[in-house]
Parts: C-alpha cells; structure tokens; sequence
C-alpha cells in the first residue's frame, strides 16, 4: 500500500461516515485531514510505519496512525470493510457517480428509495430527482451526464492503482526460487491509462512438478489485500484484490512463457493481424508457441523471448505499449518503429509547484528532490493570479519569486538550474491571465484551462486556439482537464487543438499525473506525425509527485515518441535555447501577420 491508496482508503472512511444516519462531523473531518496530511509526507509509507515515524505528523493522531498501519500492514482497513459492509449497496454506487457527493446522495435516498443506479436514472428521466428540494434540473441533468460517464467507464481501474497492486504482488512472488521468470501482461504491461484487471505469467523449470506450482499457487492465494479467491489450479489462479481488481496467475514451463507472455499481453486487435502474417507464412500462433505447418503437421519453432516471436515472422520487435494495431505491425515490417522514449532520456522536470501557489514544498525542497532523482534542471510553473483557489501568484509574487530562483541558481553555480515558468491561466475569451510584458520575463509559460468548463465546444476550441495564438505561449497543459474515471473533461477540437499547435510551434503536455494522462495517447501519436513537441510534465505539488514522470513516460511510449520529441530530454541549455527560439520565430511571425 502506497500513500494515495491509503490517504484513498481515509478518504472513503470519511464519506462513507458522511453517509450514516448519526453522522459525526468532526470524525469525518478527522479522516479527511488524515488523508491530506498523508498525501503531503515524504518518504516510503512502508518505511514511515516500520520505523515508527508517524508519531508527531499534524493530522494524524493515535487513532488514525493505527488505522495507516493497518492498511499497510494487512492491506485493508477493518472499519472500512465495516462501513462498506452496512452501507446500503445503491449508496455505494451512487458514491461513484462523479459530483455527487453524501449530502446528495442521502437527499435522493431518503426521497426516493432507488434500489439501484437504474432506478436512479429513471428517477431523472422522469423529472423527480429535480424536484427534490435544493436540487433543480441542473442538477438532474448534471447526475444524468454522471451515471452516463459511470456506466461507460464501469469496472475499470486507474493504470496507478493497478500498477501498485501488481507491483506488490509480483515483488512478493520474486522472492520464490521456484519461479524462473515473471512478468505482468495484459493491459497494465500495455501501458493503457486505466485496466479492468491484472494478468501475471510466471514460469517454473520444464521439469518442475506439481509440487512447485501448488506451492506458488498457495502462496499467491495467501497474500495480504485478496479479498476473495475465485479460482486455484495448477496452471491458473484467480483472486479479487482489497481494491476491487480481479486477477489472474498463469504458470508456465519456461520453454512456453515467451508465448504465453505474449498472448496475455494482447491486445486481442494486435494479434488479429499478427496471426493473418503467421498464417500468410505458413505458421500459426497462439499461448502454446510459434509452430510451422507443414503437410499438416505442426513443428514448434523454438523462441526464447518474445522478440524470437517477431523475429520468426520478419518484424522488429514490437514493444509492448505499441500493440494497439495503430500501424505498429506495417512499421515493424518495415523496420520503422521509433526508438521509443525512456526515463533514462529525461533530463529535467517542466511543471512543478511550489509553496508560492498550491505546492505543497519550497522552491529549495523541490530542487534536492530533483537532483536526488539525478535531474539537471527544475522549470518551476506556480499558477496566476485567476487561479485564487490555488494561492495564484501576483504580479509582486512573480518577481520575488524571480528574485529567490536567481538567488539558489546563484548558489548552486551551475550544478543545477531552476527554470523560471508559470501555469498561467487561459481566460474565458482565451486571453491570458498576465500582460505579455511580465510573460517576457518568463523562460517558459505552460498555459492552462482551470474554468468554464461548461463553454459549448465552439467557444472552448476558440478559446484554446486564441491562447496558442498567443506568442508567449510555450505549452498547452492537461489539454482537455479530463480526470480519469472522474470526469470526462471540457468538450473541444482536439484535433484543431493540435493541429494548431504543430503549425504554431507550441508544445502540448502529458500530463503525467495517474488522475489525468492527457494529452490521451491516440493524440500524441497523431501530433508526433505532425512534428508537435511533446514535454512531460509530472505537475508536481510535492516531492514524491516528480515520479509521476514514470506514468508519463508510459503514455509517451504508446504514443510512439522518441527521445527527440520530448523537449525535457534536452539539457537546460538547450531547453532554454528552444524555448527562446520557439518565443523569437512566433513574435516574428505575429508582427509580419499584423
């Protein structure tokens, strides 16, 4: 268990508090703090409980630490599990419904009794949740967009949360000397923004016996946070984790796991194409191996790694976040398949926060963290002043803030630079928040949508390309304000969006937060055909959010990008040399256009 599963876990306590009858207030606000106060810790939280170091942290008293080392401990929560357990199961349900939060959901439950989310949306249809009192058909309306996003996105998980969980359990299974090798497959190792469940294929020796896989079998069905076992064999095993996920354990003997690995990493539309090639070849494929058809007889050829499998059948070998069938076969035929990005490659972090807005760490803080993590650089981006909710900057904030970058750069001599940047907001007209005489003074300006979401989709793609329009403009941040699994995001052009930005030279993000990821992958693809450059950028509000560049550099992958297409792959020179021709070649192209 990480730190956001568990503040996660607090969370839930707190609203789930806020569901009952005889609700305690403080008690609530008691979890919520406890959430808040966890997310904001630095270090491991495994580390933290082990070493007793949770005693004394504001927000967390003897109760609710007891409640963190449980979770961590035993990976789950038992008062959670009882709160759950008591809730009425449609409440439950209604709590997933994005924007409706206990006070609404106890209003419609005591009002209307929904048995379930249909009843609930044909409650809305038929005008009844509108004339609750305080509720109106604005808010109808809104729930009915929410179950509509609820039921499109049901089951499914973020790729974070999946992640964490896999992680824990195949770090668990490593330590068995039984195993051979062990991999995660399915959509997780495919990199896909959320999952609906988790695969792991782990292989034994060829001539392993029952013995071995009934051993790892038992000890996988064993481990902390499975909430209930749905399957156990020799060769498959099947669990629902604490989480909710379903996942399943296939062993292998080692002579098959290429495959196997292969077959459960999919997708089902990449290997559609890929079996047609086998077969075009005389060959057929599938989780048993790579077998060549002769007088009707099947000859396995021996593949060691799943790059032998590409390689029997001609292509280069696809890596996993490619297989998607989105060209990557024809390219792989060709020999054309990108170099794809990797963390290694990164050199520096673009959009990060600091105590001067809603960052949660000092300028200074945020710099060791950075070269703790062996980054050459920092490009700071606190937000303007239209973003008050967020501790926006002044005009006056900027400039002392300017006057303490000069100061540590000054003190860190070229060891490592901070990059003077702002999230500056993109107003409702798509005019920026500050006057392009303090933009000048910038390095970098990201701009960003953080209100009227609710424009048509006319005016917010007007909006959007005004704000590209814009000289000073460097990057477009989390384009689409879509949170996954939370909300769907503003509704614009997105492909005028990056078209846009291509011709004007200006850098869409991924914006590498787990809650976001967008620019959405299929996007990144389309503008790296179109020569957009594409930074990443973890949006940072403490130390530990910096390593949400690892969830960007997933979706960069899937998106097909080479180092060359993440400008924060250069060194802060040659950053800083490309933000300043990139701001030289648009000022001179906007004075010839008037």
């Amino acid at each position: 268990m990480d730190k956001a599963q568990v503040a996660s876990m607090l969370e839930e306590i707190a609203s789930l508090l806020a569901l009952k009858a005889d609700s305690n207030v403080f008690e609530q606000r008691a979890y919520e703090n406890a959430a808040r106060a966890l997310n904001s810790l630095d270090g491991d939280l495994t580390q933290l409980v082990e070493q007793k170091k949770l005693k004394g942290t504001p927000g967390l008293g003897a109760t609710l630490i007891k409640r963190v080392e449980e979770a961590v401990q035993e990976g789950h929560i038992a008062i959670l599990n009882e709160l759950r357990a008591n809730t009425p199961a449609v409440k439950l349900e209604m709590m997933r419904i994005p924007g409706v939060g206990p006070k609404k959901i106890n209003a419609m439950y005591d009002e209307l009794h929904p048995k379930s989310i249909a009843d609930l949306e044909q409650a809305c249809k038929d005008d009844k949740v509108a004339k609750i009192p305080g509720f109106g058909k604005k808010t109808q309306e809104k729930i009915l967009q929410g179950i509509a996003f609820l039921q499109q996105h049901a089951d499914r998980f973020r790729f974070d949360v999946a992640f964490t969980e896999a992680e824990r359990i195949r770090a668990a299974l490593a330590t068995l000397p039984e195993i051979v090798r062990l991999e995660v497959a399915g959509s997780l190792r495919r990199r896909r923004e959320t999952v609906k469940d988790i695969d792991m294929v782990v292989s034994v020796s060829d001539g392993a016996g029952q013995d071995e896989r009934e051993k790892i079998m038992t000890f996988f069905t064993s481990q902390p946070g499975i909430l209930s076992i749905t399957g156990k064999g020799l060769t498959k095993s099947s669990v629902v984790l604490a989480s909710g996920i379903a996942m399943d354990l296939r062993v292998v003997s080692d002579s098959q796991f290429p495959s196997t690995l292969h077959h459960f990493t999919g997708s089902r539309e990449h290997h559609i194409p890929l079996r047609r090639r086998a077969q075009n070849m005389g060959m057929t494929i599938n989780d048993y191996g790579l077998f060549k058809i002769s007088d009707g007889s099947e000859e396995l050829i021996p593949c060691h790694e799943e790059s032998d499998i590409y390689a029997a059948l001609n292509l280069e070998y696809i890596a996993p976040e490619l297989r998607e069938d989105t060209g990557e076969i024809e390219a792989a035929a060709q020999h054309k398949l990108p170099k794809l990005v990797e963390q290694s490659d990164m050199r520096g972090i673009l959009h990060a926060h600091s105590t001067y807005s809603d960052g949660q760490r000092t300028i200074r803080e945020m710099v060791d963290a950075c070269i703790e993590r062996g980054y050459s650089y920092l490009g700071l981006s606190d937000h303007s002043k239209a973003a008050a909710y967020a501790g926006g900057l002044s005009e006056d904030d900027v400039r002392r803030q300017w006057e303490e970058i000069d100061r540590l750069n000054a003190e860190l001599k070229g060891r490592f630079r901070i990059l003077k940047g702002i999230e500056c907001d993109i107003l409702k007209d798509g005019t920026l928040d500050f006057e392009n005489d303090l933009l000048a003074g910038f390095d970098f300006v990201i701009v960003s949508i953080h209100s009227n979401f609710n424009l048509t989709p006319e005016e917010q793609t007007r909006r959007m390309l005004r704000a590209i329009a814009n000289p000073y403009t460097s990057i477009i941040a989390h384009p689409t304000g879509r949170l996954l699994l939370g909300r769907a995001g503003y509704t614009l052009d997105m492909e005028a969006v990056v078209d846009a930005a291509a011709r004007e030279g200006v850098c869409i993000e991924i914006n590498a937060h787990p809650s976001r990821l967008d620019l959405d992958w299929r996007l990144v693809r389309k503008g790296r055909e179109k020569g957009l450059k594409v930074p990443i950028g973890p949006d940072a509000h403490t130390t530990e959010g910096l390593d949400d560049v690892f969830y960007g550099i997933g979706i960069a992958r899937k998106g097909w990008l080479s180092a060359e297409d993440v400008p924060n792959t250069l060194e802060a020179d040659e950053l800083l040399r490309f933000f300043q021709e990139q701001r030289e070649r648009r000022l001179k192209q906007s004075s010839v256009a008037h």
